[in-house]
This record gives C-alpha cells, sequence and structure tokens, in this order.
C-alpha cells in the first residue's frame, strides 16, 4: 500500500509543478494514472493539510489570472468552475470578492478592443451581431454586451470615417 501511496505522491507533486490543481481534478489525474482509491485518498487529504491543494487558493487565483488574462462574464467564469469541480457556493463567494472586476463593460470593452480590427470592413450590422456573439460567448450579460458592442461600433465608426 505504501509503494502506492508513494506513486501517487510523486505523481501529484509532478502535476503541482506544472499548474495548480483543484482537489477533484488532481483525483481524476490520479485515477486516470492508475492510482488506487485510498492511496489517492489519502495523498489529496496530506496535500490539502500542507495547503499544497486548496480549493479556495485555486479559484482567487485563477479568477484572477482569467480576469486580466482573458475577461469574462460571471455566467462564464462559473461555468469553467462548475467544470473543475469546484462547488458553486465556493465559487459564487470568490466571485463576490472580485464583483467590480468581472463581467464590467470595461472587461467587455478590453475584450472587443482587442479583437476590433477583425470588423474593420465589415458592415456595422454584421460587426454587431459578430460582436455580441463574442461577448455572450465570454459570459456577458446582455445589457453589458449592448452597451459595449454600441461604443465598439461607434469606435469603428470614427476610424473608417472619411
Amino acid at each position: 500500500m505504501s509503494e502506492d501511496v508513494d506513486k501517487a505522491r510523486r505523481i501529484a507533486l509532478d502535476l503541482l509543478a506544472v499548474r495548480d490543481r483543484t482537489v477533484r481534478e488532481m483525483g481524476e489525474r490520479l485515477e486516470r494514472r492508475g492510482c488506487s482509491a485510498e492511496a489517492i485518498a489519502i495523498v489529496v487529504e496530506g496535500l490539502q493539510r500542507t495547503g499544497l491543494l486548496d480549493d479556495l487558493k485555486f479559484v482567487r487565483q485563477w479568477i484572477g489570472y482569467r480576469l486580466e488574462t482573458r475577461p469574462q462574464g460571471r455566467i462564464r467564469l462559473l461555468q469553467d468552475l462548475r467544470k473543475r469541480g469546484i462547488d458553486k457556493s465556493l465559487a459564487e463567494q470568490v466571485l463576490a470578492e472580485f464583483e467590480e472586476r468581472v463581467g464590467t463593460g470595461d472587461a467587455a470593452d478590453r475584450v472587443l478592443e482587442r479583437v476590433l480590427h477583425r470588423y474593420a470592413k465589415l458592415a456595422p450590422d454584421v460587426a454587431s451581431r459578430r460582436m455580441y456573439g463574442l461577448l455572450a460567448r465570454r459570459g456577458f450579460d446582455p445589457d453589458t454586451s449592448r452597451s459595449a458592442v454600441e461604443r465598439a461600433v461607434a469606435q469603428l465608426k470614427e476610424t473608417n470615417a472619411p
């Protein structure tokens, strides 16, 4: 048994060296690598006890990173966290800490600024539809999306004006 626990611990530490993981992700990865359920339970508990595996810390870091690199709305962030095995109440608790940055008009504007050049030669209605779709896929609510698209279309009109 201790041999299996040692193997699971080595695998877990190698996985954590690459990136942080949720408790569920770690369990699934260890299971895929052929570790026994008992060894997984022992290793995951040990990692949680030492603070190397902490869902709360993971969610805070993940949301902060995601908002900086790939702004998204609340809906999308919740969906992605749920896929990673994060409890809905924990995800909502941490999202509340980031409330002023999640799904805001500023975040939607940043998303559109990065891709605005793609829409420069399109008809305004086509560009608007595509921008709405992009923001919807990123989890922004309809009101925020509408405002951001209106600002982006106005900016396109200014840059395309003779």
